[in-house]
């Protein structure tokens, strides 16, 4: 097979959708300007390899997606996923034809498929990734019958027939102790960054990373500042955000470049911003990160997902799958941000995650004793890497906070004081014309009242003053059938119609095909 590529012009920097058409030779592929062509493979992210060989479906560590051939002219392409499960790719099969790729709404457009406006599951089905890679939900239903296929944490083989093979990762060894860890993950993020910013590629990626006060940020920026970076970014605004600033720590890293913003500043947003956040299927959780899109174009951005789970010394569900049960958002919502302005994201806690067990044995290991504080916030991992380098036991990781929101809990009146005056205009409007009945919605909205008792019991318990605490809900969480159950229709729908502004269907009936 053969690659042959259409840059498109608008399109988010990072996105691309590959198309290979049944009995044909080529495959072709729509790219944003940021994606890294080339005759055998292309890419868009980074691993912790040579740049130049296009070996990302060999590495245990890739943060991004792409695809390679390397036997030019051989029936097989390889795609692959990033390392982590907070990204993934998108397949939808039809007529034999195969279409692929990173952004939800390209592989739609470009198929044309659409979702299905009765379907309530969509939110559930997307979050379902929570429940780990071999339970999750891996087919979503679209209209008039056609599926799409979800694929995370894999590589993906398009073979002569035009079927896609799932194929594991490459597997990495179990952590031994603290020192082992840390020597192999600072080797590998070194690694990393040379590739990121090799002489090869056409866009040469800086750094920036976040922090806070708390634990997984504060030890992400500790590393990345190792390896060159010198420019932090945190929320000092509104005022929840102001006591969990990280500008303190950063200066006590010697970082030169600090950078303080308001969390809320996506609210003065009109070109729809919140659609991005909510085309995922998790509806909303990242926004508050569109303040630093400035800051993040053209970097590898340090962050600490999943820290809270893979650092915790007291977890008891750890596992090597990918599995955070107990978890309420998949942690996806960057995926169509990310691929418009141009970052790559680097989860540095997911680093050896199929690993987890090893980790949390490390975690509760004698060595690690002197770096447990204990309580149910102690993550002696993150205390040791930010410890060792200089920063005080008592600035940070003392209390548990966390940015961003999500909508899944809201009614139309809240939603419209947490999005921008345009967008939410649009969205209701959308809502209006779009509103559903019946049966099913009666029978959907019973359902999640009873899956959400606790926590709305809670709330208003929580309004009266009594503090009480309720277990809460993860992977199996029920969409709420109200207005959110709207909103990532929406999100869909409004990138879409962005995409309608270029004129790219018409290469895809182009007769330029070899026949076997």
């Amino acid at each position: 097979m053969n690659f042959k590529y259409y840059e498109l012009s608008t399109v988010y920097r990072l996105a691309w959708c590959a198309v290979k058409k049944y009995n044909c030779k080529i495959v072709k592929v729509y790219h944003g300007s940021g994606v890294e062509t080339f005759e055998n493979f292309f890419v868009e992210g980074a691993w912790d390899g040579e740049f130049n060989l296009g070996n990302f479906d060999e590495s245990a560590f890739f943060m991004g997606t792409g695809a390679n051939c390397k036997n030019q002219g051989k029936a097989n392409v390889t795609f692959s996923t990033s390392s982590h499960t907070l990204e993934r790719l998108y397949s939808i099969s039809f007529n034999e034809d195969i279409y692929i790729s990173n952004s939800l709404p390209l592989i739609l457009y470009l198929s044309d498929s659409k979702l299905d406006s009765k379907y309530l599951n969509y939110e559930t089905d997307f979050n379902s990734i929570l429940k780990g890679l071999n339970e999750y939900t891996r087919k979503i239903p679209l209209h008039n019958g056609r599926i799409l296929n979800l694929h995370y944490y894999c590589n993906i083989k398009l073979n002569s027939e035009n079927k896609l093979l799932e194929i594991p990762k490459k597997e990495i060894k179990p952590f031994e102790n603290y020192i082992e860890y840390e020597k192999r993950l600072m080797e590998t993020l070194r690694n990393f960054i040379n590739n990121a910013q090799s002489h090869y590629r056409k866009i040469k990626y800086g750094m920036v990373t976040t922090i806070s006060k708390g634990y997984d940020a504060a030890a992400c920026a500790a590393l990345a500042k190792e390896v060159g970076c010198d420019t932090a970014v945190t929320f000092d605004k509104p005022e929840k955000y102001a006591e969990d600033c990280g500008k303190d720590i950063a200066e006590t890293l010697g970082y030169k470049k600090i950078i303080t913003k308001n969390a809320n500043e996506y609210l003065n947003n009109s070109s729809l911003i919140e659609a991005e956040f909510l085309s995922s299927g998790e509806l909303g959780t990242g926004i508050v990160f569109t303040a630093f899109e400035n800051e993040f174009m053209n970097n590898v951005v340090f962050m600490g997902e999943r820290g809270d789970k893979i650092w915790d010394k007291n977890r008891t569900d750890y596992n090597n799958n990918f599995q955070f049960t107990d978890e309420v958002f998949a942690g996806t919502s960057l995926i169509e941000n990310r691929l418009r302005v141009g970052y790559i994201i680097l989860p540095v806690p997911l680093y050896g995650a199929s690993q987890w067990v090893s980790i949390h044995n490390i975690s509760n290991s004698e060595e690690m004793k002197p770096y447990s504080i204990g309580g149910n916030y102690d993550r002696p991992i993150p205390r040791r890497i930010l410890e060792d380098r200089g920063v005080p036991r008592s600035m940070f990781g003392m209390d548990k906070k966390g940015a961003g929101f999500n909508y899944r809990y809201d009614n139309l009146g809240r939603v419209k004081k947490r999005m921008s005056p345009e967008s939410f205009e649009r969205f209701n409007k959308f809502y209006k014309n779009n509103k559903r009945k019946g049966i099913n919605i009666i029978l959907h909205w019973l359902k999640f009242l009873w899956n959400t008792k606790e926590q709305y019991i809670r709330y208003f318990l929580n309004k009266i003053g009594l503090d009480v605490q309720f277990n809460k809900i993860g992977a199996d969480a029920i969409s709420n059938p109200g207005a959110p159950s709207y909103l990532f229709n929406w999100g869909i729908y409004e990138l879409i119609k962005k995409l309608e502004s270029e004129n790219i269907k018409e290469s895809l009936d182009e007769n330029d095909c070899k026949i076997f």
